[in-house]
């Protein structure tokens, strides 16, 4: 037995897909060959998905290198089946994010969830 049938768990995700406005560029990470050795290297994919990022603030102020600075958690929405994976990068709104890790392989889906940390 499952929660929903089929047909509704689809126009679950259409609905989820009405917040998707933004358009998100996901980065693959390789490794290339340098003068020194290698370097890690991030190639963008060919066109932008759309997504859903969401940042729910910390109230409270933490010191990281030496730094204030407030802690936000990022999720990011995106379509089910959209190509993702832990370690790649995202580019939301001119700012870049690393994913650390995605909902992917849970079995009940009605939109896929991105962990992010922001770059800076």
């Amino acid at each position: 037995m499952s929660l929903l049938t089929d047909a509704e768990l689809g126009a679950v995700r259409e609905v989820a897909k009405l917040g998707m406005v933004s358009d998100v560029t996901i980065y693959d990470h390789s490794v290339v060959e340098t003068i020194d050795g290698s370097a890690d290297a991030w190639v963008a994919r060919s066109s932008p998905v759309k997504g859903w990022l969401h940042s729910t603030p910390t109230p409270t102020l933490a010191i990281m290198s030496g730094v204030q600075g407030v802690v936000n958690t990022y999720r990011l929405f995106l379509e089910v089946g959209t190509d993702i994976t832990p370690g790649d990068r995202v580019m939301v709104g001119g700012a870049m994010f690393t994913v650390s890790d995605t909902t992917a392989e849970s079995t009940w889906l009605p939109l896929l969830t991105a962990s992010l940390r922001r770059i800076e």
